[in-house]
């Protein structure tokens, strides 16, 4: 895969007006930036995507417990709690429809889903210790309920089992490409600790943040579809740049979303970012429209040591005062239209590349 900051440098400029072509256009209009319910139309393109797939996600659901040995009580109480949450389970559904496209169907399909859903929930675990998150999906998070060290050693349990599944297949270059993303997601929590409270966080390193953060992930669990059906190095590429992109543009959606939707719909405490010092691009789009005595103010309560709520009450009327917001999802568009045109660029049409693009678009309109 190409590295990721040139990939991030190539769209920071591309017009988000753009359409990948007459035919194909992704319509993100929304009524305005606070509308945060979806059309019925939305939610069948949803329903669409993940229905040729239905029968792979539901067996992963209920096994995915199958494939950890817990033999402890507090392994398995940890476990319980977090798999039986209804997670959004991304990962393992693009991994399943880049099987699909690549024509696999072998004895490491299962287990591998269970990889791409397993490396996220433990970096999961391990962010809510960082953050002292309480709230994770409409429900105490694992290390409010059993505190910080059960939480990390679960998270750790997790990672070494998935690091044993990836091994089983005997395919290297999945190992290498799952490893090398686990490490960058490390770097991406890092370089997050690093700008925390930085109103000057340019947008090149924001956007590298979440290449490391969401997109190596979702390109590393497309890519290991085509890996596992033996397809050449420039499909394999191919597959890992789509998925890269589509997880820029999911983290990016996520960001705006902290700022125009309800604690109840996105399953975690909104516009919390900022109570913890995360600026995010919402917020770093300020930097260039907000006035003079705006960016001041914004300065002054990221300089502060504890920030309230009323504090992010403010931040949060200028980004809707300026639609920071709708930019940032604008850019998400972006992103979404670059992975389309490579999956148009290097697979042929079929109904396997209908059905993940219609997931990349359904991703791009998602409101939780």
């Amino acid at each position: 895969m190409k590295k990721d900051l040139e990939s991030v440098n190539h769209l920071k400029h591309m017009p988000t007006s753009r359409a990948v072509k007459e035919n194909k256009k992704l319509d993100t209009s929304h009524s305005g930036v606070n509308d945060i319910s979806l059309s019925d139309r939305e939610k069948q393109l949803l329903a669409e995507a993940l229905l040729p797939i239905k029968d792979e996600l539901l067996l992963l659901r209920k096994e995915i417990r199958s494939f950890i040995p817990l033999e402890t009580e507090t392994s398995q109480q940890v476990a319980e709690h977090i798999f039986a949450s209804e997670g959004k389970f991304v990962r393992p559904a693009l991994f399943f429809l880049s099987c699909k496209l690549c024509a696999y169907d072998g004895p490491h399909l299962l287990p591998i889903a269970a990889v791409c859903e397993y490396v996220h929930t433990a970096s999961l675990l391990h962010d809510d210790v960082v953050d002292d998150s309480e709230l994770r999906r409409n429900k105490p998070t694992a290390n409010k309920s059993w505190g910080d060290q059960a939480a990390v050693l679960v998270g750790d349990l997790i990672y070494s089992r998935a690091s044993e599944l990836m091994a089983a297949t005997g395919e290297m270059d999945l190992v290498e490409t799952f490893a090398r993303s686990i490490r960058k997601m490390s770097e991406g929590e890092l370089l997050q600790l690093e700008n925390i409270c930085n109103f000057n966080f340019c947008t090149d390193t924001y956007l590298h943040l979440l290449s490391c953060k969401t997109g190596v992930w979702i390109g590393a669990a497309c890519r290991a579809g085509a890996i596992l059906s033996g397809l050449p190095t420039e499909k394999r590429d191919a597959l890992e740049e789509f998925g890269h992109s589509i997880g820029i543009a999911f983290q990016l959606i996520d960001d705006a979303l902290d700022y125009i939707s309800k604690d109840e719909i996105f399953g975690k405490p909104t516009q919390a970012d900022l109570l913890e010092g995360k600026v995010t691009l919402p917020v770093i789009l300020l930097r260039d429209i907000a006035t003079e005595d705006e960016k001041q103010l914004i300065i002054y309560i990221l300089d502060k040591e504890n920030i309230s709520a009323e504090d992010v009450s403010v931040v949060s009327k200028l980004v809707q005062k300026y639609r920071t917001a709708q930019l940032t999802m604008n850019r998400a568009k972006a992103f979404t239209e670059k992975a389309i045109d490579l999956l148009h660029e290097n697979f042929e049409e079929n109904i396997q590349r209908d059905r993940l693009e219609n997931l990349a678009k359904s991703l791009l309109l998602r409101v939780y």
